[in-house]
């Protein structure tokens, strides 16, 4: 049996089809996909100068931290509203916080976005302060967490993400310091909780790779009972049988 030729017309047709066959695999492949082949879909874009919230845990204060308007020029008076923001709670009195710690609080905002920073110390009055020598008297530090967020996991990002600033570990605690520094950058573990005197670990380092940094609560003994009268003598003058004293 003789096949009949495909005309000029019917040609095209197939060549067409084809191309458009070939055009829809292209876009399906290039389509991101999860498992059970739907398409993944993505979340909004944040803008680059989407504001960050600040919220002061203390004074129970809100701060949008903007850094530019729409026009692209730096938001008037940010800095004034920054310095109140961070005053000491102890005593109100408020201080110059340094401009460079503002920008990375709200970079680190923009690494968690929609989720606030909860600002649990900013600038510490010298009347308040327990370390003679902390940056905190001198504006330059914050004690911080990010809402939803692990305190190990923020500390591991300021670490990673800034140079030159001094990050401090309070597993014990509910935060992560953070302050900026001229020379290289600092990095310590204190294991003490909140309104306690400092327990610094000597080997931090050491202590993340071998999970001692999440691990570890220092024990604590009651010392009270070596204060406390002894027990009163029998009535008949004889002292008391170990029993009876327990």
């Amino acid at each position: 049996m003789i096949r009949k030729l495909a005309t000029p017309a019917l040609l095209t047709a197939l060549l067409a089809l084809a191309s458009a066959r070939a055009a829809a695999g292209t876009k399906a492949s290039a389509r991101p996909m999860t498992q059970g082949g739907k398409a993944r879909t993505r979340g909004p874009k944040v803008s680059k100068n989407a504001p960050v919230v600040l919220y002061a845990v203390n004074q129970r204060e809100t701060l949008p931290l903007k850094l530019r308007d729409a026009h692209g020029r730096p938001v008037k008076g940010l800095q004034r509203r920054f310095d109140h923001f961070l005053r000491c709670h102890h005593t109100n009195t408020q201080h110059k916080m340094d401009p460079r710690l503002m920008k990375l609080l709200f970079q680190t905002g923009h690494h968690w976005p929609g989720r606030r920073l909860e600002i649990v110390s900013g600038y510490r009055h010298p009347t308040v302060a327990k370390n003679p020598h902390s940056p905190h008297m001198k504006g330059l530090a914050c004690d911080f967490r990010v809402e939803g967020v692990k305190t190990a996991d923020l500390r591991d990002y300021l670490r990673r993400a800034f140079d030159k600033v001094g990050v401090g570990y309070y597993p014990n605690s509910s935060f992560v310091h953070l302050d900026v520094r001229k020379d290289r950058s600092a990095f310590w573990i204190d294991y003490s909780g909140p309104g306690e005197r400092a327990i610094y670990s000597p080997t931090p380092d050491q202590d993340l790779k071998s999970g001692r940094a999440d691990s570890y609560h220092p024990t604590k003994i009651d010392t009270s009972w070596a204060d406390a009268p002894p027990p009163p003598p029998d009535p008949d003058g004889r002292a008391p049988a170990a029993s009876e004293a327990e």
